[in-house]
């Protein structure tokens, strides 16, 4: 079986995701690799006799076979690098990792995605400033990934699952899907995930990993490769968001933080992300606009990728919104859902419930007003004031 292929090359004892690559890379495929010779394995860089016999080691297979048992049994499902399910952003690290246990369901449009971290016993302040970024963001489309642990990872989550229509979310877990969900607090939360089809938990150690300490660096590495950028919303000199900033740092991708009080030891970390360039967040167009060309990037490739057009997106990327380069441009006269948001935000600002009810009565889906405003937001066509209202920009106002 390939799912059992795959877990035997993920499950060798020092065979690393860096060598499973050189591996794959040489050799094709895990069917490929446990088919070929030991000279010819033994060919491969870094693949030593100590390590070929790890790999070839019969009581692999076994331990394979098992996992797939445990798999199966716990409704759990593996996503390997051959799939197409396999994360876009994460592909593009380097020495990612061969196969991910997945629950729940992965989409194409969760690569528009933002990391949220942040302490596990945060101040009122950042519980405050999660809030304010994380449902708008959600709300507008944007995937959350975080760690499923207490504090700001939990109210990331949470935003997702409650956003109206169409939240999205990824919990990458630092233990076993086959284990009970550390903390266990939080174990309701990853079921509604599940349950409600808002996203997937995710994790990179088979079945019956305990959460140990020492697997957290990993999975803090995965959360950031996940997201086009990451948002620290508070972090102490010495806590582990600064991890996966230097993650996110490393992968290129864009790291963010929310300025705090320079006399609590809980901001000092995050105060000095940003005195070493970090983007200063302190609302949820904030965010939009720091990742505003990435954003546009993927929703273009995805968009690119699919019969129509829009169907993976939702934004018709190539319509009458469009200009001649591809780019969602804004409002036009032949675009009904831009004729209408128009029509609604020249009267005067809308909150965002109001703006979908009146869409409704129009024939249009809240999905399809949620990703327009997100374009029009990037594209500096509307903007969000606090309390999810949306105005139109003094470019777009005429």
């Amino acid at each position: 079986m390939a799912s059992e292929a795959w877990l035997r090359l993920a499950l060798a004892p020092e065979v690393g995701p860096v060598l499973a690559h050189r591996l794959l890379d040489e050799l094709g495929g895990p069917e490929a690799i446990f088919s070929a010779s030991a000279r010819r394995l033994g060919a491969v860089p870094g693949l030593g006799p100590g390590r070929l016999a790890r790999l070839l080691d019969p009581a692999v297979v076994g331990l394979a076979r098992a996992e797939l048992e445990r798999v199966n049994e716990a409704g759990v499902t593996l996503v390997t690098l051959a799939d197409s399910a396999y994360p876009t952003l994460l592909r593009r690290l380097p020495a990612c990792p061969p196969v991910l246990w997945t629950k729940g369901r992965l989409l194409p449009t969760d690569r528009l995605a933002v990391a949220i971290v942040g302490p596990r016993n945060p101040s009122a302040y950042g519980r405050l400033m999660a809030g304010a970024l994380c449902g708008p963001l959600a709300a507008q489309g944007v995937a959350l990934v975080s760690g499923m642990a207490y504090g700001i990872d939990a109210e990331a989550h949470r935003a997702a699952v409650e956003a109206p229509g169409r939240g999205r979310t990824i919990a990458v877990l630092g233990q076993g899907l086959g284990r009970p969900l550390y903390p266990h607090a939080n174990a309701p939360l990853a079921e509604r995930i599940v349950a409600e089809e808002r996203g997937a938990l995710l994790s990179i150690f088979p079945m019956a990993t305990e959460p140990a300490p020492g697997l957290f660096p990993q999975r803090n590495e995965i959360i950031a490769a996940l997201a086009l950028g990451t948002v620290i919303i508070e972090a102490s000199p010495t806590s582990g968001a600064l991890i996966t900033a230097r993650h996110a740092l490393a992968a290129g991708r864009v790291v963010m933080a929310c300025p705090g009080d320079a006399t609590r030891r809980s901001a000092q970390g995050s105060n000095r992300l940003l005195a070493e360039g970090a983007v200063l967040i302190q609302k949820a167009e904030d965010v939009l606009a720091a990742l505003g060309p990435e954003l546009r990037r993927e929703m273009e490739d995805l968009g690119e990728g699919s019969a129509t057009g829009s169907a993976a997106t939702g934004v018709d990327l190539a319509g009458p919104a469009a200009g001649g380069d591809g780019h969602a441009v804004g409002f036009t006269s032949d675009d009904p859902l831009g004729a209408e948001l128009r029509r609604l935000l020249r009267a005067e600002p809308l909150p965002a419930d109001t703006i979908l009810a009146r869409c409704a009565e129009a024939g249009h889906p809240a999905a399809a007003v949620l990703e327009r405003l997100l374009t029009l937001e990037i594209d500096g066509q509307v903007r969000q004031l606090p309390g999810r209202i949306y105005a139109l920009t003094p470019s777009s106002a005429f």
